[in-house]
């Protein structure tokens, strides 16, 4: 049995007083996710919550071409129940991510209300994974790379205002996992391609333009 709350991501203005019209925009997206999986008291019964803050910022060098720069903030907490010899342990892994991403753009409007655009957006990521399971607590560093491309709306309801949905539809990731183990780091890496009309790679945001 899975249950579930969770919250899409959903915009956050930052009211930051900048002056002007029509430069450029301030945005950010929040998101908070929560997955309870219950398999009957067995042990690898879990919780993970996750949350995801990214404040962007970017600028209209003219009417089609934009540039801009995205923080996000990400965590990730797991709790469950594991097996060790003949005891049953508590375990929690938490793991912890910021990633800096500049993104180009390219514009075309449909009407007074509506823009298409294509982005490619590049980011690199540093980030923390502890896990505390009693005498077995360990302590790993994290990167990634990520290269994303793919198409994006925005919609502008009011003046200053805008909501933008952006789909990365193709995109390369890169991930390390360094662990220190008794006779020198242990690193781990991952990568691989993507390209995905899943639409809950879509990101939604509210931008305040200036």
């Amino acid at each position: 049995m899975i249950t579930r709350t969770y919250l899409l991501p959903i915009g956050l203005a930052l009211c930051t007083a900048v002056l002007g019209q029509d430069k450029g925009f301030i945005s950010g997206t929040l998101s908070f996710d929560s997955h309870t999986f219950d398999n009957a008291g067995e042990l690898n019964d879990r919780t993970i919550t996750s949350g995801t803050f990214g404040p962007a910022v970017g600028y209209n060098l003219s009417n089609v071409h934009v540039v801009g720069l995205a923080l996000t903030f990400t965590g990730t907490r797991t709790t469950y129940k594991d097996l060790a010899g003949n005891a049953v342990i508590e375990v929690s892994e938490e793991r912890s991510m910021m990633t800096i991403a500049p993104f180009y753009r390219y514009m075309k409007s449909v009407n007074e209300k509506f823009l298409l655009y294509g982005q490619f957006k590049a980011g690199i990521g540093f980030g923390k994974e502890t896990v505390e399971a009693g005498p077995f607590d360990s302590e790993a560093k994290l990167g990634s790379m990520d290269i994303h491309v793919g198409p994006g709306l925005v919609y502008i309801p009011a003046d200053r205002w805008a909501l933008s949905a952006d789909w990365g539809l193709l995109g390369y990731h890169h991930d390390k996992r360094t662990e220190e183990g008794l006779t020198g780091d242990v690193v781990t890496n991952s990568s691989g391609f993507q390209a995905s009309l899943n639409p809950g790679y879509i990101t939604l945001a509210l931008n305040w333009l200036f």
